[in-house]
């Protein structure tokens, strides 16, 4: 998926959205008067902190159409970002934001909010290159890395569990990695379920599994 097609699908969305947009309004003080996804756009350009805090405070309700529009609304910053960046390409940074929204602290950080998922964003991508990941179009590989021995999903899950609560993977490599390693998705199943890219998917498992192994002495003695 590129750009356009990100485009064309928030339209398909617009088309789709008005009766969530009116409860958004109801609850929501910032998006009140809000009738279609295009008016919540306007209200973020407006004054986006209110704005962006309320579809932030929907997603952790539950929504995702309400992060979808996040992402929408500072799609045009990503694009300038990576354009800046001879070393990434403009859906590594709408991948990222993407993650970014889904976990960002709102209740730590709840002004300059807009700024703050920038920042974050240009930090994750410059940390993934640093970490030597190679970015590599979609027809390149198909899989997700395979763990040498796989245990069964039940000490697997155990095992990803302690990696987390370790602080050696975050939160979403480590939902990522149990949907992959204990549930059985594939890169595609995994990315559907959690809207982003097979891609995307591919990098946080190549990512998990390297730092999995870094600590394998670690996570061997405390299981």
């Amino acid at each position: 998926m590129g750009v356009s097609e990100l485009v064309r699908e928030f339209e398909w969305l617009s088309e789709r959205g008005t009766p969530r947009v009116a409860l958004w309004a109801d609850r929501q003080p910032a998006l009140a008067g809000c009738v279609e996804l295009g008016d919540v756009l306007k209200a973020v350009r407006a004054d986006p902190d209110p704005a962006l805090h309320a579809l932030l405070s929907e997603l952790r309700a539950g929504c995702l159409l309400a992060a979808r529009v996040v992402l929408h609304a500072l799609l045009p910053k990503m694009i300038v970002m990576s354009r800046a960046d001879r070393g990434a390409f403009v859906m590594d940074y709408v991948a990222h934001l993407w993650l970014r929204i889904l976990d960002y602290p709102l209740d730590r950080r709840p002004q300059r909010i807009a700024a703050n998922l920038a920042l974050d964003t240009l930090k994750a991508v410059q940390a993934e290159r640093r970490q030597g990941v190679v970015l590599l179009e979609p027809h390149r590989f198909t899989e997700v890395p395979v763990l040498v021995d796989p245990d069964p999903p039940r000490k697997t899950r155990g095992l990803l569990r302690t990696a987390l609560d370790r602080g050696l993977v975050d939160p979403h490599t480590h939902a990522i990695l149990a949907s992959v390693y204990a549930d059985g998705f594939s890169a595609k199943e995994a990315a559907r379920r959690y809207g982003v890219s097979p891609i995307t998917i591919q990098r946080r498992c190549r990512r998990g599994v390297k730092r999995l192994a870094a600590h394998a002495d670690e996570l061997a003695t405390a299981l």
